[in-house]
């Protein structure tokens, strides 16, 4: 049995509709992410559901209202019903899919950060991504499209380079031993203003190489284990930027204002169809194991997610 969840004043329960699955979740659970959460900790970072109580000092206007939850790591997404500090919550849109709003609190924020805090991207620009068959790539492709920046895409096999020209990357390079080859051809004479990596290793550097004096390269994740292997000289002589992102340090340090400004709009962009990740399959709680199984899988096809409440 479980006990009742009991409410701290500026708490409220959210009876869980939808939550995504991420890599970090299990990076977190091997103890080789950036937090060590304090025992007993629940899993799971984001995802979205519907309020039902309110603690004594919460808005009861809030009654009833779908959240998402920001992924703070303070509670867990993992359950039919979650206990979630009031200043942890974004309210969103009744309209939207729930399984595509479950997903905004990680991937859609960091592409739109990524694509708006380093470089003044103008229509027309060109970005270079790793990668790019990833659900990040995916989101990374809709906003750059909405902004009319142009990508230049990455990836390791041509079924997957098949899937990001779908998506709509404008041009789509498969890894190999050409690979800046490739890519300054795929460029015919424009430079990228900027790189973003979530691989490590050699592809990062390659795209470097194509940078405009001035660019900046972004990396936030490392899946390769390996350090991006730009050259030295590429970073002195052509006055290139690296920096590394990291979407925990945005939500403990921005303004409240600014976040939940970033995710509405993302809300709003998921609920008129202009924002979406693929899903391959979506489980009930208590198929977990195949829901692990499944997500540690290569070569998926979309994201997996847990639904509640069906």
């Amino acid at each position: 049995t479980v006990s009742e969840p009991i409410l701290g004043q500026d708490d409220v329960l959210v009876s869980m509709e939808a939550a995504p699955i991420n890599p970090s979740d299990f990076l977190l659970v091997r103890g080789m992410y950036g937090v060590r959460p304090a025992f007993p900790f629940s899993v799971g970072a984001e995802g979205v559901g519907r309020v039902t109580q309110t603690g004594s000092k919460v808005d009861v206007a809030l009654q009833g209202k779908r959240v998402l939850i920001l992924p703070t790591l303070e509670q867990g997404t993992w359950a039919d019903q979650v206990v979630v500090p009031v200043r942890n919550l974004v309210p969103m849109s009744d309209e939207a899919d729930p399984l595509q709003l479950s997903m905004i609190g990680i991937n859609p924020v960091t592409a739109y950060l990524l694509l708006n805090r380093y470089v003044s991207l103008m229509p027309g620009d060109w970005i270079g991504q790793t990668a790019a068959n990833s659900a990040m790539g995916q989101y990374i492709i809709a906003l750059a499209k909405l902004a009319g920046v142009k990508t230049l895409n990455v990836v390791r096999r041509e079924d997957a380079a098949e899937q990001v020209r779908q998506w709509g990357g404008d041009r789509v390079v498969q890894q190999g031993d050409n690979l800046h080859k490739d890519i300054e051809e795929a460029l015919n004479g424009k430079k990228l203003s900027l790189v973003l990596d979530n691989v490590g290793g050699t592809p990062v550097g390659e795209l470097a190489k194509s940078l405009k004096t001035g660019g900046s390269t972004v990396v936030y994740a490392v899946l390769s284990g390996q350090f991006p292997a730009i050259s030295p000289k590429d970073l002195i002589y052509r006055d290139l930027s690296l920096h590394g992102f990291w979407l925990m340090n945005w939500i403990r340090n921005a303004p409240r204002t600014e976040i939940q400004e970033i995710y509405q709009k993302l809300g709003d962009l998921v609920a008129d169809g202009s924002l979406y990740a693929a899903v391959e399959h979506v489980y009930p709680l208590e198929q977990f194991k195949e829901a692990f199984t499944r997500s540690l899988r290569s070569h998926r096809g979309g994201k997996i997610l847990f639904q509640f409440g069906h």
